[in-house]
């Protein structure tokens, strides 16, 4: 694998300090894939680029994206899902385990972490399959799932609607120390529902989705695993009612984690109005009040993770009747922009937090070998960004589809530069592979 460890000197950045919550301009010298020197440095052999304005931070991890390879490249690739995380300042992200095969094999696990090494661009991990091609019936080979390097488990898109299966699989991931990441979705409640279950629904005349198919199977789950003293953790949380059951499970100890989505944070159901695919996707968006919750549970800490949900849908399977296309939305090239502009700039959160739930709390709860901090001797994995004025437009994606929630909105930030241990993967907006 061909790296390039030229030292860089990037002159005049904002330095984000994440630990002492500060932000401090300096220079980053960097060599050998790791950060040599923070300060004010001059006279050095090494190529210099001028970042005055722009800000130096972690780089991004996501916990929730779906690769689509193996199975459905005509979706997404493993290079092309790389080059989008880079282009959103992503240095780690993790795939879901519903491909075609499904990763419930060893073989599986190994092609996935092989094509991502082979790729090097973002750093790719993955979950295992709880069960055997996600069919909720028989628990995959766990043991060897965990062995082949697997960070967690989940069958994301299929709820384990058996509760004693979820119990033995609880009770055996404890010698691993790995999570169950849960789709919380009774199936009997959601049935053939398209949204969220309310007044925009009952006025569009459309099958609803009521967020009671979401918290009541949640908290059947979180008693299953405050029963074993296993560990959850649970994705795309979308209701309020659901954070409720979430935080009574918190003060009672419970181990669990979860997540939510930068289009749950800031859509909501009225969205849908427009008929516009790209608003369609599970969970649903829900009402104002659901998304002013979910608000407000990333400020009180509730909610430990911001995750993409990065679902890439070919455009013919999306261009279709709202009732017939398929669930989901990208994600990692709008995630950043779109969560900072509205959240950061308009002073709902800082950038601390926003790091802490995008970088920090995903290494911590997922053991993600990424940098958390920016410091000497460090790795060289870092984004750099700017504030500046644009419109997303499909143009800007490096993602083989186009299926984004956010196409049009203005945004106030651009990602410049993304590193991976000192390797340049995106230099002012380009991919650079190698450089």
């Amino acid at each position: 694998m061909k790296k390039s460890y030229d030292r860089i000197l990037f002159k005049n950045v904002n330095l984000i300090d994440t630990k002492n919550k500060t932000i401090e301009k300096k220079d980053i010298l960097i060599g050998n894939g790791k950060i040599e020197k923070l300060g004010e440095i001059n006279d050095v052999d090494a190529k210099v680029i001028d970042c005055q304005g722009m800000y130096a931070s972690p780089g991004l991890v996501d916990i929730h994206t779906h690769l689509r390879e193996p199975g459905y490249e005509y979706k997404e690739t493993i290079d092309t899902v790389s080059r989008a995380a880079v282009n959103g300042g992503f240095v780690a992200i993790t795939g879901m385990a519903n491909t075609v095969p499904a990763v419930d094999t060893a073989g599986t696990v190994r092609y996935v972490l092989e094509r991502g090494k082979d790729v090097d661009l973002a750093k790719i991990y993955t979950y295992g399959a709880v069960t055997k091609n996600l069919e909720g019936k028989e628990l995959a080979e766990i043991n060897d799932l965990v062995k082949e390097g697997v960070i967690g488990l989940s069958d994301d898109g299929n709820t384990i609607m058996d509760p004693s299966l979820l119990l033995r699989a609880l009770k055996y991931i404890k010698m691993f120390d790995i999570p169950i990441v849960l789709h919380e979705e009774d199936i009997n409640l959601s049935e053939e529902g398209v949204m969220h279950e309310g007044k925009v629904q009952a006025k569009l005349g459309m099958v609803g989705i009521p967020d009671l198919s979401e918290d009541t199977i949640t908290y059947r789950d979180l008693r299953i695993a405050e029963y074993v003293d296993g560990r959850v953790h649970i994705t795309h949380v979308s209701s309020k009612n659901t954070l409720d059951v979430i935080k009574y499970a918190k003060d009672r100890n419970v181990k669990v984690t979860c997540d939510v989505t930068p289009h749950h944070l800031l859509l909501n159901d009225t969205y849908v109005e427009t008929f516009n695919t790209n608003y369609k996707m599970k969970p649903p968006l829900r009402s104002e009040e659901d998304r002013l919750a979910l608000v407000d549970g990333i400020k009180t800490g509730l909610i430990d993770i911001i995750a993409t949900d990065h679902a890439p849908h070919a455009i013919y399977e999306k261009e279709v009747e709202f009732n017939y296309a398929p669930f989901g939305v990208t994600g990692l090239e709008t995630a950043f922009p779109v969560l900072y502009t509205e959240l950061v700039k308009k002073g709902e959160i800082d950038i601390f937090q926003l790091l802490k739930l995008m970088n920090e709390n995903p290494v911590k709860y997922f053991k993600i070998d990424i940098p958390t901090r920016m410091q000497e001797g460090e790795d060289a994995t870092f984004m750099i960004f700017k504030e500046e004025d644009w419109k997303i437009t499909p143009r800007y994606f490096q993602s083989k589809s186009r299926n984004n929630a956010f196409i049009g909105r203005n945004v106030g930030v651009r990602v410049m530069f993304t590193l991976v241990e000192g390797d340049m993967k995106l230099v002012e907006g380009e991919i650079k592979k190698g450089a």
